[in-house]
């Protein structure tokens, strides 16, 4: 750790990411760590919050649900957990900085700044061209039940933002800002395992709408 003065900010990083994988594999594969702290100086610094959400596409082709369901194992994003590529993901990737004043007998939180960045990663059918009237239905519900999907990750990890910020605004001081560090790292860390089996639990309990999009992509 750096000393600058009496006064610092300690730059954390949680990332993770949710996919729909191909033959309906839905999986949440967590894969946060924290960050090597950073010490710069906290100059009358402001707790906030920031939270954007972006649709990134890819193409896929095909005239049938079937083909539609190919093209996406085929495009989709690498999911490196998996080793495979998925049908769609949402992905997290989360910062927080600490902002803390040191005295003589304590160290205590100043600001709390958490940043966070949701990509969705969704198939999009690159031409309606030949493709019949039921395909075209059909692929509108398979497309609805992924992005359905996708988005309540995506929710979950808002949540989970605004739990780690209202949080660490209200962590005690500590003795020592090493010791306040610590306590904040714990912290988060417990947030993100509860949040990691939130997100399981989920793709446990959405298996119905996999059933529904492995009737329409058998041609059932």
């Amino acid at each position: 750790m750096i000393e600058l003065g009496d006064e610092r900010t300690v730059n954390n990083r949680i990332m993770a990411v949710c996919c729909t994988a191909c033959r309906l594999i839905a999986g949440s594969i967590i894969v946060w760590s924290l960050g090597a702290a950073i010490a710069t100086p906290a100059l009358a610094q402001k707790s906030s919050i920031s939270i954007s959400e972006k649709t990134r596409y890819y193409r896929i082709t095909g005239k049938s649900a079937p083909e539609f369901a190919a093209s996406m194992a085929r495009k989709g994003p690498y999911s490196r957990s998996h080793r495979r590529r998925a049908w769609a993901t949402a992905t997290r990737d989360m910062t927080y900085q600490l902002f803390h004043r040191k005295n003589k007998k304590s160290c205590k939180i100043k600001a709390v700044k958490v940043k966070l960045k949701v990509l969705y990663e969704m198939p999009k059918l690159a031409s309606t061209r030949g493709v019949s009237r039921r395909q075209r239905s059909k692929w509108s519900k398979m497309f609805g039940l992924l992005n359905k999907h996708e988005r309540t990750h995506g929710l979950y990890y808002k949540q989970f933002a605004k739990k780690v910020y209202a949080t660490l605004r209200k962590l005690k001081s500590a003795r020592t800002c090493s010791a306040l560090e610590k306590r904040a790292a714990s912290i988060v860390e417990k947030l993100a395992k509860a949040d990691k089996k939130r997100n399981v639990k989920f793709d446990k309990r959405d298996r119905r709408n996999y059933r529904t999009m492995e009737r329409l992509y058998s041609g059932a």
